[in-house]
């Protein structure tokens, strides 16, 4: 092998075909039958209908999508919409999960092309590409009927967007890049967040070049037109309906509520400390060549982690880095590591020759110890199997309360129960109701939202209910599970 492994073949062979197995494992994902609460719903959503829908009630249009959106979901619905004619083909799971794959492709592209871009050796980059494949949220999110995979491609987007406006910038790349922006931010709103920051440099980068007034005046009018119609659009389509004063979110974590989970639990705190790393190395840039050469890397990063750490000190925005909710922003600092770590590996192997050995071992090791990781395992995936192993003509009448409510819907009407039973859905089945997220801030509280449900004594006139958790209906001591589920009660 060259020190360098840059026009190594052999290598590059050999990546690949960790790629193609590694593909054949995360695969199985795409496979699995249970949309759970959150992917149901948004299921519905793109037919029109939502998680309360009535059971067989008709798809409806367009309109529709977005009216269920604004009033169902917590995001701009660019994705809803998007669902909505990709549910044209198919409903079957697979193809429905096929939609966030095709962005989770598109995530390791994105690594791959920025670390070529910064390293400029394949097989490096090609090593790199794995990373995202080992965080668990991210292989999470690139099955999940849900629009955050498309959120973290639109985020890594405006990095590859930055770096190549930087040295050529010209109207049409301007324009084109606005309107590829324009598709992500309505993903969800924390996109919107990075592509304001992405769009500052943008226009720094315009007001820097040496144009006439007008031909500035038409660069920006070219990359921000595409947005702010967009913009436009998700403010009067979604936002004054979904959280017209940008209110805090019950069950999610503000920094205005506690100062403290900057820095509890731990992971939380080595979070910090390297954006605060990054802001020492970034006050020392003239004095080290490498970070000179992430320069704009480094300050993107710290710019967009102290405006978000701002936002949810206003109590604007939840912070959690590690959590799927705050996705768009640790994704930027996930490509800055993912720089260093790069320059680490091609320094060390200048340095030490005999490490190159070691590398593919490694990265065998590492996934071999990760394999549990790279396949999703959902909570309440088993209802799907516990109806396949359940006889329901042994049951008259059953309640299913509202988390498993769209689940049990979308499995009977689109899934891969639709054929099973048919005479028995939907009379058997009596539906519980959430209440639409619009209405769910801080002012309800969870014993609140307890109250709006039925206690299990009251369900006597039922005999199965399924339920993921007890505690929305009050202990009793009249149910049982039925073996070998978690989630279907029968009485004693």
């Amino acid at each position: 092998m060259n020190v360098n492994l840059k026009n190594n073949k052999t290598f590059l062979l050999i990546i690949i075909g960790i790629y193609i197995l590694t593909f054949i494992i995360i695969s199985k994902n795409i496979n699995t039958p249970y949309l759970w609460y959150d992917e149901a719903g948004q299921f519905f959503i793109s037919k029109g209908l939502n998680h309360d829908s009535n059971p067989m009630e008709n798809e409806k249009g367009l309109i529709d999508v977005v009216k269920n959106n604004a009033f169902y979901n917590l995001d701009p619905g660019g994705f809803s919409i998007l669902l909505h004619f990709w549910t044209q083909i198919s409903n079957s799971h697979i193809w429905l999960r096929f939609l966030p794959f095709i962005f989770f492709v598109g995530i390791l592209l994105s690594v791959i092309y920025l670390s070529y871009l910064w390293l400029k050796n394949l097989n490096i980059a090609l090593l790199l590409g794995f990373i995202p494949i080992l965080i668990p949220t991210f292989i999470r999110m690139g099955f999940e009927l849900r629009a955050y995979s498309m959120e973290i491609l639109g985020a890594m987007l405006g990095v590859v967007a930055l770096e190549k406006l930087k040295n050529k910038i010209s109207v049409k790349y301007l324009f084109l890049w606005g309107c590829v922006f324009s598709f992500f931010i309505t993903s969800r709103y924390s996109e919107i967040v990075i592509i304001f920051v992405v769009s500052i440099y943008v226009l720094y980068f315009i007001l820097i070049l040496k144009l006439s007034l007008i031909q500035k005046i038409t660069a920006v009018l070219s990359y921000s037109l595409p947005i702010l119609i967009s913009l436009t659009y998700i403010y009067f389509f979604a936002l004054v309906y979904q959280n017209k004063n940008i209110e805090q979110v019950a069950y999610l974590p503000y920094i205005s509520n506690d100062i403290n989970i900057l820095f509890t639990p731990n992971d939380n705190l080595i979070y910090i400390s390297f954006i605060a790393f990054l802001i020492i190395l970034y006050f020392m840039k003239n004095r080290f060549t490498i970070i000179k050469k992430y320069q704009l890397l480094i300050s993107l990063t710290i710019s967009i982690n102290v405006f978000f750490v701002f936002l949810s000190f206003i109590g604007k925005h939840p912070w959690c880095p590690f959590s799927n909710r705050c996705i768009s922003f640790f994704s930027i600092t996930l490509l800055c590591i993912i720089a260093f770590l790069g320059e680490l590996i091609i320094s060390n192997l200048k340095k030490y020759e005999f490490l190159k050995y070691f590398i593919i071992p490694s990265l065998i090791f590492i996934l071999f110890l990760k394999r549990n990781t790279l396949t999703i395992r959902q909570v309440q995936n088993n209802t799907y199997y516990n109806f396949v192993k359940t006889d329901i003509k042994n049951f008259n009448r059953i309640y299913v309360d509202w988390w498993e409510s769209p689940c049990i819907r979308y499995l009977f009407e689109y899934g891969k129960l639709k054929t099973t039973e048919k005479s028995d859905y939907p009379e058997k089945f009596t539906f519980g109701k959430y209440i639409r997220h619009g209405f769910y801030k801080g002012k309800i509280s969870r014993d609140d939202f307890i109250k709006l449900h039925p206690k299990m004594n009251n369900l006597l006139e039922y005999d199965l209910l399924i339920t993921p958790e007890l505690i929305d209906y009050g202990f009793s001591d009249k149910w049982k599970l039925i073996d070998g589920t978690t989630n279907f009660f029968i009485k004693r």
